[in-house]
């Protein structure tokens, strides 16, 4: 389904291009055997996964599905494109 603009341009990628998703889900979603699957299915096309991350919640819970820091998802590309460049 792309009912939306991410899901659009997703679903148009030429995915010999990078691709970085970070995600954000409640922990309840997170731990969904859906969940597992879609994120095998996204490596499958090659699309590098940036995994959520524990952060505490208002009420002083401990959950596991915040989106990961911006630095870590820079630091994330910045990686990979260094990488990308080393082996040419």
């Amino acid at each position: 389904m792309c009912d939306n603009l991410l899901t659009c341009i997703v679903r148009a990628w030429d995915y010999s291009k990078p691709l970085f998703v970070a995600p954000s889900m409640n922990s309840i979603v997170w731990r969904n055997p859906f969940t597992e699957r879609h994120c095998t299915e996204i490596d499958e096309l090659g699309i590098t996964l940036i995994p959520p991350v524990t952060h505490t919640t208002a009420s002083g819970d401990f959950e596991h599905g915040a989106m990961a820091e911006p630095s870590t998802i820079s630091s994330t590309v910045r990686v990979f494109y260094v990488l990308k460049m080393q082996k040419k």
